[in-house]
Order: C-alpha cells, then structure tokens, then sequence
C-alpha cells in the first residue's frame, strides 16, 4: 500500500511540474525576442533617431547584454533566497514596462531606459527556470531540460526575425514592442498562477527523494545554507567554474553579433536583399539552435559527458564561421547561405550545456547563484563583441550612404568575420580545459 500511494505522488510530481515549466518557458520567449530584436528593426533605428555610426547601433544593442550579465548574479540570489515564483513574477512586469518604453520613445535616452528595463526584467528569467529544474526534475534530465528550454525559448528569437520583419513592413518597428509588452504582461499573470518553487509547496516528495528510491543518485543531505557572500565566493574562487563561463562569452559573442545585430544588414547591403528576405537567414540561425540545443542536452545527459559535446559543437561552429569568411571574399553564393546559416545555430549550441558544466563542479545547495554566474558569461560576450563588430564596419566604411543609414563593403564585413574567427579558436580552447563532471553534481 505504501508504494502504490508512492507511485501515485511520483507520477502528480511528474504532471505537476510540466504544468510549472510551461508557462516560464513560455514566458522565456521574451528574453529572445528581445536578445535579437534589434539587428531586423536596426535600420529604421538608425533613421528614426539620427544614429550615425555603427558602434552607436551595436551599444544600444549591447545594452541588453550587459545589464543581462550583470543580472544574473542577482537573479541566482533571488532564486535561491526568495524563490522562483516571485522572482518571474517581477521579472515579467519589469520586462512588460520595458517594452512599452521603448514602444514609445521619442528620444535616443528613452530609446536606452526602454532597452534597460527590458533587459533587468528578462535577465531574472533563466535562473529561476534552472532552479525549477533543479527542484522538479531529476539530475540525469538536467541537460535535457537545458534543450527543451532552448527548443522552445528560440522561438521569441524566430518571432524577432521574419515575422518582427513583416510587422515592421505592415505597420512599424513600434507596434511589434507593443505587442511583446502585452504578452508579457500575460505571462507575469500566467506564471504567478501555476509557479510553485518545489513539490513540498503542494504536498508532493522531493525530487532527491524520488531518485532515491528509483535507484539513481540521491540527492545530497541537508545543508545549512551559507550566506549570500559566502555562496558567491564559494562559486567564484572554484577554478573549475571559469572554462565554461570564458568558453560561453567567445562563442555566444560571436553569434549573437551576427544574430543580433550585423547579421541582417550583411545580406541587405552585401546581397541587396529585402529586409524580409535577409531575416530568414537569420531564422535558419534560430532554427539550427533549436535543433541543436535539444540535441547538444539529450546527447550530454545520455552518454554522460558535458566536455566533449562542448568542445565538438564549438570546434563545427568555428569550421562553418571560417568557411564563411574565406568564401569569395567573405560572400559565399547564395544557394549556400541556408546551409551556412542553419550551421551557425547548430554549432553554437554547445554553450547549451555551459551552466550545467558549472553547475555540477559547484555545491549543489548554490544552483541558483552557480548558474547565474556561468550565465552571465554569454552575455558579457554579446556585450563586448557587437560593439566591437561594429567598430570594425566603421573602420573600413568607404562613405556610401543610402537614405541617412552608412552602406559597407563586403570587405567589411569580412574584417569582422576575420577578428570573430580568432575569437571562436580562443573559444574551442578554453572547451579543453573544462572539467568533466560525467553528469554528476557535486553534493558538498
């Protein structure tokens, strides 16, 4: 009698949390579209607010990034000490005011609040889902999981390619923030309704316990909770937390320089492509993430290694990049550029598996603070690489200019693509010195 009740509490624990991971995937959406946004919309920007130079388009990009990184730290605090419920909650109507001042903005200052606020609401989004998995699902679905949340959180950043493009055609770059803001104002409601922060919140066993009994890896003892301070510099004095974290700041920075920002003006002034026709390029990119995140996870979790798919994604990413590059001067021909591009998102996906990588050499009881700073590592890399991308475009501009927006040369944009191949081996580097944890978290 005692199993059977077991087994029925065991499969409420499994139903109960894909009704908790949902709707915070779900809400995840806007951290993607609004990581991406702004390279489809990046022309009428630099029209509608008198943007003269490239490097100024790449900060206000860059803006997300930065305050994303410097978020995360904070979001693994609030995550550990005050819960992800209440956490996303706040993060979604941050993100909700965020998006309508920058729907509004008249001036280049409320351009940045609105990109500012966006940016600290959906900054506390990742962690609160990785600490939902650490609470809900077992340690060998944690690559997984890593996967699926990528699989499904893409699709803001398919959002912010064609269809942000065929919005900004139809009405404006406006009304797509306008939208983005009501969803997720939706979202803060959905997620405060159907989020609980572990089973015991609604009577249901621990996920350690469960694992327990089925034979795997118990989750580890009780252990009295060390302070805020101690935590974090219990993660950052670990050696082992840095490959990972440095790994994840070259490769994410080179992609999201391409997806974020300079990928759509490339095809558009290199190719003369139409805007909507340049942003499927960069939905080839997402969709080759969405393949490639789940794969990278699933892969990871079954034939227990973290390292090596890490470092073989990296290694394919910087082949693809570099054969972009070199390619006729940097243009390959057209009918090669779906192919290109979907790479581009498949090799990238390695750094799916870089918070699990600092997860799992870290105590267990510090999730939240762990996974925030090994996030914050992508995004100090698109901080720092859109700008200097471009830097580099404005160094080699020969003056041409095309209703107020500066037109560059291929030759360019192949000085671009040449610093972000060095940054990319940089990157296949330090993926060899991360350490192997086989799938194991570390208890103590």
């Amino acid at each position: 009698m005692e199993h059977d009740t077991w087994q029925v509490k065991v499969r409420q624990l499994e139903r109960r949390r894909w009704v908790i991971w949902v709707p915070l995937a779900l809400a995840f959406l806007a951290a993607y579209f609004h990581r991406t946004a702004t390279g489809v919309v990046a022309d009428s920007l630099m029209r509608d607010f008198a943007i003269a130079r490239a490097a100024e388009l790449g900060v206000l990009s860059s803006i997300y990034f930065y305050t994303y990184a410097a978020m995360q730290l904070p979001a693994g605090i609030m995550a550990d000490f005050w819960g992800p419920r209440r956490t996303v909650t706040l993060a979604m109507l941050i993100a909700t005011a965020g998006a309508a001042l920058f729907g509004t903005s008249e001036s280049l200052p409320a351009l940045y609040a609105g990109r500012f606020l966006s940016s600290v609401g959906v900054g506390l989004l990742f962690i609160s889902l990785v600490k939902i998995h650490a609470e809900w699902f077992r340690l060998r679905e944690f690559g997984t999981m890593s996967g699926l949340t990528v699989l499904v959180a893409n699709a803001g950043s398919m959002l912010a390619a064609t269809p942000l493009a065929f919005v900004v055609e139809a009405l404006d770059w406006r009304a797509a923030f306008y939208i983005i803001a009501a969803y997720s104002l939706v979202m803060a409601a959905a997620c405060w309704l159907t989020i609980r922060d572990r089973p015991a919140d609604v009577g249901l066993p621990p996920i350690g316990a469960v694992e327990a009994r089925e034979g795997g890896i118990p989750a580890p003892a009780a252990t009295a909770q060390a302070s805020v301070a101690a935590s974090v510099g219990t993660v950052l004095a670990n050696r082992y937390t840095w490959p990972p974290f440095l790994a994840a700041i070259a490769v994410y920075g080179v992609f999201m320089s391409f997806l974020g920002v300079w990928g759509v003006p490339y095809f558009m002034q290199v190719y003369g492509m139409p805007r909507v026709e340049a942003s499927n390029y960069m939905l080839a990119m997402v969709a080759g993430n969405m393949l490639g995140g789940p794969l990278i996870g699933f892969l990871s979790d079954r034939l227990g290694f973290r390292r090596w798919p890490f470092t073989c994604a990296t290694a394919f990413f910087l082949a693809v990049w570099l054969t972009l590059t070199v390619w006729n001067g940097g243009k390959p021909p057209v009918w090669a550029l779906y192919p290109i591009t979907l790479a581009i998102g498949l090799g990238m996906s390695g750094i799916t598996i870089s918070v699990a990588c600092v997860r799992e050499v870290n105590p267990s009881h510090m999730t939240g603070i762990a996974a925030g700073i090994a996030n914050s590592g992508p995004f100090v890399g698109a901080a720092l690489m859109q700008p200097i991308f471009g830097w580099v475009l404005d160094e080699h501009w020969l003056g041409a200019l095309e209703n107020g927006v500066k037109i560059y040369p291929g030759s360019a944009y192949q000085s671009a693509f040449w610093l972000c191949t060095a940054v990319l081996a940089v990157g296949l580097g330090l993926t060899l010195l991360i350490k192997e944890t086989r799938c194991i978290a570390r208890a103590e």
